[in-house]
């Protein structure tokens, strides 16, 4: 499974790629929603297409969910999951309003991380099943 991870902390993108390579996912990086939108519109081939993105709320310009609009209208129902360290109920409403996937209050362990994950990602197979029928 490849996963974009968008975030502007290094600490915090070093942390979670050797956290999630560790545990067998492919991983891509961005540290800003330009970043991430190059990444997504450059995955041509089935090696470099993003499967999931792992997107921070609280980016600089384009915030997370400015850039989760732009993933909706572009890349329709790719998997979502938001990183936020603090949340607001209008902050929620607007999420789910977006589509957002999952959602992950920072701090967490790698052990939550990957059970949003792979909560998503069954979700998502779920979805995608039950249009095909």
């Amino acid at each position: 499974m490849n996963i974009l991870i968008v975030d502007d902390e290094p600490v915090q993108l070093e942390s979670l790629r050797r956290g999630l390579n560790s545990k067998g996912y492919k991983v891509f990086e961005a540290t800003n929603a330009e970043e991430a939108l190059f990444h997504l519109n450059s995955g041509n081939n089935k090696e470099n297409k993003i499967d999931l993105v792992l997107l921070d709320y609280d980016l600089p310009g384009i915030n997370g969910i400015e850039l989760l609009k732009i993933i909706r209208e572009k890349h329709g129902f790719l998997p979502v999951v938001i990183m936020t360290g603090y949340v607001r109920m209008d902050d929620v409403i607007d999420l789910l309003h977006n589509r957002c996937d999952g959602f992950i209050e920072k701090p967490f362990t790698l052990k939550q991380l990957i059970e949003e994950i792979e909560r998503v990602r069954l979700s998502h197979l779920e979805k995608t099943e039950s249009k095909r029928q």
